[in-house]
């Protein structure tokens, strides 16, 4: 059942690539313009208030788009959307879940209740334990909680104690294999959002230990050593497509709506790259798009040259500076008009991509000899990232 899936997902992404395999930051037109002109015009007659209305709503904006991408399919479609699981979620004594955020209790709580075991539960990549603590005071089932770093298993171990329930900690760092020997044909090994290759070296380590079950919800694929997706199954590897790890990003790109202050930082955040970009292209006579890591957002409450001031020091950039740096602003926010216009389509491919990864971890599992279900386990409002897989030997 899951190779037709994926085969049908596979032949669907390939054939739509224009509209979704690209990093729009390096785009000044649309990839499509010249094949679909008549898409790009759509998109540029549409309004500031129309954009942020199907950002809100894409569903809305599909029965629009057919005359322009005929194939596609909306998210709603049976191909992009698996069995929802059912909660059995008790009422929990409150001291469980102190010093957890609301959303993410939430999210362990529902976790927590597709885990059926009389195993010995292994949690991989755990952080301070509470999925962990929650099985064992549910299940009364000891728990090992794997985590390598020392302060998150110190207070872990320490929430432990005072809730009196079987979990211990062990630190390591799994991608170094130090934890692979905690893996055995009698274990569960649970794992709620490990990221990139911390899911991916469990996967591939169920087939070497041969783990009794495994409980996944896989999460940020493109936090891999990798600089091109490297598939996990047979059947992936046959596929054309080629993934980048920016690529990648478009599957865990859908977020739950954050405050108009994040909102309005998250604006600026974009602006001020695309700027800076222009700048450089302009100082330095390039049209090479100049990437920008990850910085403190107390940058965006200053002045845009402190910006560019700092950018040109991460990247090492010796440029004169203009006296005017407006227009480069100017440009951006036209720029940005292009950028948000072609996320609106991309956005469409975001949970079919993330399918795509999902099943080639699922078909990994099932070469390895598992029983495997791919599942959801809570509402998408909670956490996009909300795919299940359950193998069991």
């Amino acid at each position: 059942m899951y190779n037709k899936t994926f085969a049908q997902l596979d032949e669907y992404l390939t054939a739509l690539t224009v509209y979704w395999l690209f990093e729009a930051f390096h785009y000044k037109d649309y990839p499509w313009h010249e094949t679909n002109p008549a898409l790009s015009d759509f998109l540029d007659n549409l309004s500031e208030q129309e954009l942020q209305h199907y950002q809100q709503f894409p569903d809305q904006l599909t029965p629009f788009l057919y005359p322009f991408i005929k194939s596609l399919r909306p998210l709603t479609d049976d191909l992009f959307t698996v069995n929802k699981l059912t909660s059995i979620t008790e009422d929990l004594p409150f001291w469980l879940s102190t010093g957890i955020k609301g959303r993410k209790w939430s999210q362990i709580s529902a976790f927590a209740d597709q885990v059926e075991s009389d195993l010995n539960i292994i949690e991989w990549c755990a952080g301070k334990g509470h999925l962990g603590r929650l099985i064992s005071w549910q299940k009364k089932l000891p728990v090992l909680s794997i985590e390598w770093q020392q302060t998150l298993c110190d207070v872990g171990e320490s929430q432990a104690k005072k809730q009196q329930v079987q979990q211990i900690f062990k630190q390591a760092d799994v991608l170094k294999g130090q934890a692979d020997s905690c893996i055995n044909t009698g274990s569960h090994v649970i794992s709620l959002h490990a990221c990139g290759d911390l899911h991916l070296h469990l996967i591939k380590l169920a087939k070497q230990k041969k783990p009794q079950q495994l409980t996944i919800s896989p999460c940020c694929y493109h936090l891999t050593e990798q600089s091109i997706y490297q598939p996990c199954s047979l059947l992936a590897k046959k596929s054309s497509l080629i993934l980048s790890k920016q690529i990648l990003k478009l599957a865990v790109s859908k977020q739950i709506t954050t405050g108009k202050r994040q909102s309005r930082l998250s604006e600026t955040e974009v602006l001020w790259r695309l700027a800076f970009d222009e700048c450089q292209k302009y100082c330095l006579q390039t049209e090479r798009y100049c990437p920008l890591p990850s910085f403190p957002k107390k940058l965006l409450t200053g002045e845009f040259k402190a910006f560019v001031l700092w950018a040109m020091h991460k990247k090492s950039l010796t440029f004169t500076l203009p006296e005017m740096l407006q227009p480069f602003l100017v440009l951006a926010e036209s720029r940005l008009k292009k950028v948000r216009r072609m996320e609106l389509i991309s956005q469409f491919f975001v949970r079919p991509l993330e399918l795509w990864l999902v099943y080639d971890r699922v078909l990994a599992l099932q070469e390895s000899g598992y029983q495997v279900k791919l599942s959801t386990f809570c509402a998408s409002q909670i956490t996009p990232r909300n795919l299940l897989i359950e193998a069991q030997l």
